[in-house]
């Protein structure tokens, strides 16, 4: 069971995603989920799209493991708040799950991109050539991560954002569904870039920032 399964911890919107992008791949013939509380569990079970997949709860990820489960993918979406991706996904390392990149059939990856493990690129998005993303990382639907990029650990690019050539982003940042992020920007560690923004200027860490021109948020 070991090569041809996988776990997926978290559900939600995000992990129906997932299941889709897995099961229109074919690279695996058991899907798992796990759900993060008994509470939630029973919810999982009601949902049509999820229900038959589901197959226990988040403290019982090492039962599942020593039962045979040696994959594993965190299918939790994170918006602003990576800590609890992040906790999951170290959880998972440490008691010895491997950690795939998935990729949408429909996505297009270019030459010469490294993906970090437990990475998710989703339908349509588009890495070209050069580029480099970490672990844990979420490219959404139809993003588009142009070459020679250096995407941070569990950054969160969401649906239709554009991020041009030589751009860097700081890991645990979060970019907004149809964001522009101009060639050469740095964005910083822990930041969020609204819905929509035009981003033509560097962003430190820890900001909130919006709008076109994309500028930071005064507490």
């Amino acid at each position: 069971m070991e090569h041809n399964s996988i776990l997926l911890v978290g559900g939600g919107g995000h992990c129906h995603s997932v299941i889709d992008s897995i099961a229109i791949d074919g690279c695996y013939e058991r899907i798992g989920v796990v759900a993060k509380n008994d509470s939630n569990f029973v919810e999982l079970q009601k949902d049509g799209q999820i229900s038959e997949y589901v197959v226990g709860i988040d403290n019982e990820l090492e039962l599942l493991y020593k039962a045979g489960w040696k994959l594993a993918f965190v299918s939790l979406g994170s918006i602003g708040n990576t800590a609890v991706r992040r906790n999951i996904f170290m959880n998972l390392k440490q008691i010895g799950y491997g950690l795939p990149v998935i990729v949408d059939p429909s996505a297009i990856i270019g030459r010469n991109t490294i993906i970090g493990a437990g990475t998710y690129v989703g339908k349509r998005a588009v890495v070209n050539s050069g580029t480099v993303i970490g672990e844990g990382a979420i490219i959404n639907s139809g993003a588009l991560v142009e070459h020679d990029c250096i995407i941070g650990d569990f950054v969160h690019i969401s649906p239709g954002a554009t991020v041009c050539g030589g751009v860097r982003i700081g890991n645990d940042s979060h970019v907004g569904a149809s964001s522009v992020i101009r060639q050469s920007i740095r964005i910083g560690q822990k930041s969020i870039v609204g819905i929509g923004s035009v981003v033509v200027s560097d962003l430190p860490d820890n900001v909130t920032a919006f709008g076109n021109p994309c500028r930071v948020e005064q507490i």
